[in-house]
């Protein structure tokens, strides 16, 4: 383990910072927008979105957020630990209802690959004419 000189922590302590305060920034504003609109959508991906648009016209460089977003995605598996406890929790009605879950989750799946296999086949044709 190398040890950093106090300017090179107090870099990366920046550089962390910042990152975090743009990804929640872009949050907030997404949640802003969200209770705005007339009908329900989550913040969060109003929010994603636009942090991704603003990486993509560079008005946000990916140097400022990836320091940020990398220790996030490292850690993000501690998320769902209350997830899982809560499906413990209900395992009761899992166990009731298993065929009910399973064939929805096949049934969705396999509807939602065959809209956008047909919308992808239909959009390919009409751009190549």
């Amino acid at each position: 383990m190398s040890k950093l000189s106090s300017p090179a922590l107090l870099t990366q302590a920046f550089n962390f910072v910042r990152g975090f305060i743009i990804i929640f920034v872009f949050l907030a504003v997404g949640k802003v927008i969200s209770a705005q609109l007339p009908i329900v959508f989550p913040g969060s991906i109003i929010g994603l979105l636009l942090l991704f648009l603003g990486l993509t016209t560079r008005l946000i460089k990916i140097d400022w957020v990836i320091d940020s977003a990398n220790f996030t995605l490292k850690y993000m598996v501690i998320l769902f630990i209350p997830l899982a406890v809560g499906l413990i929790n209900y395992l009761d009605l899992l166990v009731d209802n298993w065929i009910v879950i399973l064939f929805s989750t096949f049934f969705s799946s396999f509807l939602i690959m065959f809209t956008v296999g047909h919308l992808f086949q239909y959009l390919n044709k009409k751009g190549s004419k």
